[in-house]
């Protein structure tokens, strides 16, 4: 049976809101904001997470000015404080993974 391609996520108990999508190449974006997330509980940011089918994580490469995700060395990290625009972004280099 195939993932569900969209997904929400809610805690009420906690605050915590998003939203999961994962695409054709079996990449997940995580996007969550809340009171216990690396952003400002989403007026202005987001946490945002990334794997690969394999359960690999992904990360921001610094060294390309963030154009292209690279395994975490650290095995699951998030990306924090991501603005819409940079969760667009990310979400576009996801699907290319």
């Amino acid at each position: 049976m195939r993932k569900k391609a969209f997904s929400t996520h809610v805690v009420e108990d906690i605050n915590h809101d998003g939203f999961q999508m994962t695409f054709d190449n079996g990449a997940t974006i995580s996007v969550m904001f809340g009171k216990h997330t690396y952003s400002d509980r989403g007026e202005t940011t987001a946490e945002v997470a990334v794997w690969d089918k394999d359960g690999d994580w992904y990360i921001l490469n610094e060294d390309d000015n963030h154009n292209s995700l690279i395994k975490s060395p650290d095995g699951i990290e998030v990306i924090g404080h991501c603005t819409s625009n940079l969760v667009a972004h990310i979400m576009k280099l996801a699907k290319n993974l």
